[in-house]
């Protein structure tokens, strides 16, 4: 038992010295973005995703499809297709819309906090109220995967038809899985019909959503980004996604410089107060970090409105491309 306690403190250390340098070099070379040593400091790359991301790759082909389409072959209509108002920069945090940063601690529970996220901030947009709804029954009841992360489609499929999910003071969070409370889960606060996927690798797509609302993402975490303080990140990486943040917005630098506005779930002291600025408009279809690739946002159906403008949802519950 000793040896192995002894081993984990040699691991942390080698790590801790390791990202120290990544923080030393990447500050001194005056980059659009500085890092910082944080509670992650001691951790590898590996060990970081599996305890603090947890987003699962969801099913690319829908009943009926026999192969992955392209954008010109969208089994439906994208809801903000014919959107072209789009401003050159929106927060939607500055409308009152966004829920508080909260910290998921040490569970792979990124995609219950994105699907509660959009889905309050849906809801506050509709209502003028706003209500921190319950990740903790999303990872409890939606058998998703739990703290071993899950996927963005069961998550949003799981609140539609549950018929919505309840409040977080009703089902606190807690970083860990466990049995559903089922008296809790249908004490429902907030409902939604459905979810639409933004089609893939269309920045302009994700902007026209981003514009009327909230949308989840999935992007790829390497050294860098768990080290993040401030600054529009644009360290190099890839685009095996594998956790769930939320774009509540996206603006320009003064130098010309595009980001989109992320809401983590790793606390709020991380990065800017809990939320990263991620480079846009880069030549690469995927995006930054692979953010266009897998973008979704909740929707819900409202008396007596169409699907041609802002705040009219259109369901699409089970396409998931």
């Amino acid at each position: 038992m000793q040896a192995m306690r002894d081993k984990d403190k040699k691991k942390q250390y080698e790590a801790f010295k390791a990202n120290l340098e990544i923080v030393h070099s990447t500050n001194k070379a005056k980059k659009r973005y500085k890092l910082q040593m944080n509670k992650f400091a001691g951790m590898g790359k590996a060990e970081f995703q599996i305890k603090y991301t947890g987003l699962k790759a969801s099913p690319k082909i829908w009943p009926g499809m026999k192969s992955i389409v392209s954008e010109a072959e969208w089994p439906h209509p994208f809801k903000y297709c014919n959107f072209t108002d789009v401003p050159p920069a929106i927060d939607w945090r500055a409308q009152g819309v966004v829920t508080p940063v909260v910290n998921q601690g040490r569970c792979g529970s990124c995609y219950a906090f994105a699907a509660a996220d959009t889905i309050a901030s849906l809801h506050a947009i509709r209502t003028k109220q706003l209500i921190e709804l319950s990740p903790k029954e999303i990872l409890d009841c939606c058998n998703c995967g739990g703290c071993n992360g899950g996927k963005m489609h069961d998550a949003f499929l799981y609140v539609a038809n549950n018929k919505g999910v309840t409040t977080a003071k009703n089902y606190p969070y807690k970083p860990v899985a466990e049995t559903c409370n089922v008296k809790k889960e249908h004490d429902v606060a907030v409902e939604i019909h459905g979810y639409e996927r933004v089609p893939f690798n269309s920045e302009p797509a994700l902007m026209a959503s981003v514009a009327n609302q909230p949308v989840q993402a999935s992007i790829e975490c390497e050294e860098p980004f768990m080290l993040y303080k401030e600054g529009v990140m644009t360290a190099p990486t890839g685009t095996n996604t594998g956790h769930a943040v939320v774009i509540v917005g996206y603006d320009t630098d003064p130098d010309g410089t595009k980001y989109w506005i992320a809401k983590n779930s790793w606390g709020t002291d991380w990065g800017e107060e809990g939320y990263v600025r991620l480079l846009r408009g880069v030549p690469e279809k995927e995006g930054y970090s692979g953010v266009n690739t897998k973008p979704r946002f909740p929707t819900r159906e409202e008396v007596g409105q169409d699907d041609t403008g802002r705040g009219d949802p259109v369901v699409h519950m089970s396409r998931d491309l």
